[in-house]
């Protein structure tokens, strides 16, 4: 047996989570640089200001991340005299700008703390990030040792953000579920594995149980419980099992057949991330109802299906404008995608195209 150590990061979460700065943050130093997007930034700032006044903890500056998570525009921020001269960083935003500071922290060697001000993945937990090129285009994953000294949650600037970031966290987070339990079986796992794997099904049942509550509540701009345990599920729970089932002993169970259905239309001409039918999130939540039908689960495919259509997540091809030719041609990199290197069988470009079929003859 070989040692192991088991790094979870800690969160505050509630529409006061920034009174908690200071109490986190001080040990690390007293001054803190703010990198974040720019809607996400002035959502946040205010708070943040007030929260740090009289502490003895200052801000040295905001920055804008930019568009991307790149190592260029990581290395660009980390030149910069206000990220140098400070102690601490503060990721504010989205994915991308979490992922961002995570490689400014990876560059400079300093803590930092997350801020999410979405609930659309797991970034602020994670660690892990995700690197694009400058064009856009998918560069590789930078796995790290550690993750944010702390994760700051404010369930009312979460409750004003746009209802598609918490849709499409919803469609991502309830995969990981599947992905996981399919991913880890028939394995014999570590104990930190095996409460990774465990604690998966709560990604899928909270949203069960919140996630359509929690989207009204979004859309009427209300920190309620429902927004609250969804906002969990998709930012802390997710991460958590992430790091509890990543890359440990060459065995990742992270991966599946949901998110390599996402990563191959990707390849396709024309596929457009940005738009609101192929958000990552909401194509992995069609991506599984074709994994379950895959993998022989059709009475749950039927109930999660079902799900869906409940919450407006797609349930046939044409809810993500996407046509069986479009399957057809991408199969090929669905099936060579890395998501599916660890898995209990091998998945074939034929078994994505039949469970397409089977799903669009609905």
């Amino acid at each position: 047996m070989e040692n192991y150590s088991i790094l979870i990061p800690s969160y505050t979460v509630g529409p006061k989570a920034y009174e908690k700065i200071y109490d986190y943050c001080h040990v690390y130093g007293k001054k803190a640089i703010v990198i974040g997007g720019a809607r996400a930034m002035a959502a946040a700032k205010a708070k943040l200001v007030q929260a740090l006044e009289g502490t003895g903890m200052t801000i040295t500056g905001f920055l804008c991340f930019g568009k991307e998570c790149t190592h260029e525009a990581a290395q660009r921020l980390a030149e910069k005299p206000q990220v140098q001269e400070a102690d601490i960083l503060f990721a504010v935003g989205g994915g991308k700008a979490v992922d961002t500071v995570k490689l400014i922290s990876l560059v400079l060697g300093k803590p930092y703390a997350a801020f999410p001000t979405i609930a659309s993945n797991c970034a602020a937990s994670s660690s892990v990030s995700i690197v694009y090129h400058e064009d856009g285009s998918f560069c590789e994953f930078v796995h790290f040792l550690r993750s944010a000294i702390h994760i700051f949650i404010d369930t009312d600037i979460i409750a004003h953000a746009p209802k598609q970031y918490l849709w499409a966290g919803i469609g991502d987070t309830y995969a990981k579920y599947y992905e996981v339990s399919i991913s880890a079986k028939g394995e014999q796992l570590e104990h930190f594995q095996a409460l990774g794997v465990n604690m998966s099904r709560m990604c899928m049942q909270t949203l069960v149980e919140h996630g359509e509550q929690a989207l009204e509540d979004n859309i009427a701009g209300i920190s309620s419980y429902d927004l609250e345990q969804a906002a969990l599920a998709i930012i802390i729970t997710t991460g958590w099992v992430s790091m509890l089932v990543a890359r440990t002993h060459n065995m990742d169970y992270n991966g599946g057949a949901a998110h390599a259905f996402f990563y191959g239309l990707c390849s396709l001409p024309g596929f457009d991330e940005t738009q609101t039918e192929h958000l990552h999130g909401v194509v992995v939540g069609f991506g599984v109802l074709v994994l379950l039908i895959m993998d022989g689960q059709e009475e749950e495919c039927r109930k999660m299906q079902e799900f869906n259509r409940k919450l407006g997540l797609p349930a046939v091809l044409k809810d993500i404008d996407i046509t069986m030719e479009d399957v057809k041609t991408a199969a090929a990199v669905m099936a060579k995608d890395e998501d599916l290197e660890h898995y209990p069988y091998r998945v074939t470009p034929e078994m994505f195209i039949e469970a397409a079929e089977r799903l669009n003859q609905e």
